[in-house]
């Protein structure tokens, strides 16, 4: 797993955990809006994660057709 995916994971949890946290205590659009970056950087480690495997298979299965 790269820096790269790793920052977005931390970035997700505590964007969303702030933003749950501001919603519960009164200031709700601020914690909805930072609950849905928190989903946006979630969903973008996912995207990376996925095509890091894809592109992992692949080399895989290159590197055994070329023997």
């Amino acid at each position: 797993m790269s820096g790269g995916v790793l920052a977005l994971l931390v970035a997700g949890l505590l964007s969303f955990g702030a933003g749950a946290y501001l919603a519960a205590t009164g200031a709700r659009g601020v914690g909805i809006g930072l609950m849905a970056t928190g989903l946006m950087f979630q969903v973008l480690t996912l995207v990376q994660l996925r095509r890091a495997r894809h592109m992992r298979t692949l080399n895989s299965k290159g590197s055994s057709d070329a023997g």
